[in-house]
């Protein structure tokens, strides 16, 4: 009597969804900050001069007190004007989600210093709106990286889900895979003779 064959279980996709709608998440957001920041490349320019710059350091305690969690952020105020009349402007990047790469602000901070003269990027139909960096921001674009991410863990989650655990079954006939058992090494009848068989007493 054949065998029946072993019922198969149906895959769960739940944490593979889950990923997917991470990735659009992540991804609808990046790409609309990205397209949005793109347009104010093309913004007229003016030039304005910087009245403060400041980079804070934050610090958050962890469980671990030798390495506690900090981060840098970089706030800076301008002065610029457009048709004779005075701005003052704090944008630094469009579209950034009010976030910051704590790399970046330090950066940022050695290159923006009070008292220098720079170019802004101010819009035509409303001039108080001004950036001093335009263009994607960097955070709009660290989004479009985590969507493909979490597409690319959801394909392999996918993939590993689809697969299972290994199975001693063959996946071919369904049946039980064994060790091939070797045969044990015979010996030339004149040598076996020379040693005593087993469970044979010694001669005297």
């Amino acid at each position: 009597m054949a065998r029946a064959k072993k019922r198969q279980r149906k895959p769960d996709y739940r944490v593979t969804w889950f990923l997917y709608a991470l990735s659009a998440l992540a991804f609808g957001f990046g790409a609309w900050g990205a397209f949005n920041g793109a347009q104010t490349l093309k913004w007229p320019r003016a030039a304005a001069e910087i009245v403060d710059a400041n980079l804070t350091y934050h610090e958050q305690k962890t469980r671990d007190v030798q390495r506690p969690d900090h981060w840098n952020t970089f706030a800076v105020h301008y002065l610029y004007s457009v048709d004779g009349k005075t701005y003052l402007g704090g944008g630094i990047e469009p579209y950034d989600f009010n976030m910051q790469n704590s790399a970046g602000a330090a950066k940022m901070a050695d290159t923006y210093k009070a008292g220098a003269t720079v170019q802004i990027a101010y819009d035509p139909k409303n001039p108080a709106e001004a950036y001093l960096i335009p263009g994607p921001s960097s955070m709009s674009l660290m989004l479009l990286g985590l969507g493909a991410a979490f597409v690319l863990f959801g394909l392999l989650a996918r993939r590993m889900i689809r697969l299972g655990p290994g199975s001693d079954d063959d996946e071919a006939g369904g049946t039980k895979k064994t060790k091939p058992v070797r045969k044990p090494v015979e010996l030339d009848p004149d040598i076996a003779s020379f040693y005593p068989k087993p469970g044979a007493q010694p001669q005297p």
